[in-house]
């Protein structure tokens, strides 16, 4: 009787030990789960919320040559006019000694190694639509025309490297353009501005593109920061319901 009851207890601690160590290793398994299931969760989310991020910083870089563009431009087109008027100005002063071909030929020499880099930079940009309503390929065409223009015309003038010109190389130079027609200066002049003005519109349009483009990303990094904690939440909630259910049926079947 002794040794029955003993072997009875015995065999009932046996149970009870191996009925908590099944219990701490399903919940072990849980908690492993739990880990594994979120930490797959914010992988994913993560790899996405960098391809957003990547983007964004991608737009701020846009963002610097554009406000670069949004400033050069106008500053361009606003020395041609302050040029222009303070040539007015001096004309009728003898001591200047310099004609207006020339002077203004000066003044257009500014103007397509600036557009060039222009050009450049929107050569960069993948926008189609706004290309062709600016019409980028005329201000291309019509830029290098007027860069053909100076240096054909460059040529013909006598090289100096000193700082000074002399009387006599001022007077070379200005023989140049007695035969140059003021009117072909002009047209390359104000074509040069057009396109700077162009460029400049150009860049003010894509910058609202871009603006717009960064206020989307943004909202969606914020809604996918909310989707991925709202999944791990219930991940963890549905896990939880699963053990416990299991939980129950065990109880059930021991009883």
């Amino acid at each position: 009787m002794i040794r029955a009851f003993l072997i009875k207890n015995l065999l009932s601690a046996d149970k009870k030990t191996k009925k908590r160590l099944k219990f701490f290793s399903e919940l072990g398994i849980f908690f492993v789960l739990a880990a594994l299931i979120s930490s797959g969760i914010s992988i994913f989310f993560e790899n996405k919320l960098n391809e957003k991020k990547s983007r964004i910083i991608k737009l701020e870089l846009e963002e610097f040559k554009i406000q670069e563009w949004l400033t050069d431009a106008p500053s361009r087109n606003l020395n041609n006019k302050i040029g222009k008027f303070n040539f007015d100005t001096i004309e009728n002063y003898s001591f200047f000694n310099i004609s207006k071909k020339r002077y203004y030929f000066y003044l257009l020499r500014w103007y397509p190694l600036t557009i060039n880099y222009a050009i450049d930079d929107i050569e960069l940009i993948d926008n189609d639509e706004l290309k062709k309503k600016y019409n980028f390929k005329k201000i291309k065409d019509t830029n290098q025309a007027a860069l053909n223009y100076i240096y054909a015309i460059s040529d013909k003038l006598p090289s100096n490297k000193d700082e000074y010109l002399t009387k006599e190389e001022i007077e070379e130079i200005e023989k140049v353009f007695i035969d140059i027609p003021f009117k072909e200066i002009i047209f390359h002049l104000d074509q040069s501005e057009f396109n700077t003005l162009q460029i400049n519109l150009f860049f003010q349009e894509y910058n609202s593109i871009v603006d717009k483009e960064k206020e989307i990303i943004t909202k969606q990094i914020i809604e996918m920061t909310n989707k991925s904690t709202n999944a791990i939440l219930y991940a963890f909630i549905f896990q939880l319901v699963i053990f416990s259910l299991v939980q129950v049926f065990e109880l059930r079947e021991i009883s």
